[in-house]
């Protein structure tokens, strides 16, 4: 089972916080076809900037084991995402629900 085992350098990558690169992040919707648009890559932008935001104020709150893992996750594809990572370290502590809210009973 190769690649099963995390080598040492990919385990040293969890401990400071990751360089993404938010444009790499946004490069499908700058794709030329119908569903693409400079509105959706700008938007793209800016969910990405926002979650690098809020993980660069949280990330050392973060336990190190879930850091690694959420990091070596939202590479996965090869091209990784602040949202995603955000998103896996919500997850993992709890603050990101699993499923979504119930919605209100019809009267």
């Amino acid at each position: 089972m190769a690649g099963a085992v995390p080598t040492a350098p990919v385990l040293a990558q969890g401990a400071g916080f990751p360089a993404f690169s938010p444009e790499k992040s946004c490069a499908l919707e700058r794709r030329p076809g119908p569903d693409a648009s400079a509105a959706s890559y700008r938007g793209c932008l800016s969910d990405e900037r926002a979650a690098r935001h809020t993980l660069q104020r949280r990330w050392s709150t973060f336990p190190a084991v879930d850091r690694r893992n959420c990091r070596q996750e939202s590479a996965i594809g090869g091209t990784p995402s602040y949202v995603a990572l955000l998103t896996c370290l919500q997850l993992a502590d709890g603050t990101l629900p699993g499923e979504p809210p119930p919605l209100p009973q019809a009267r």
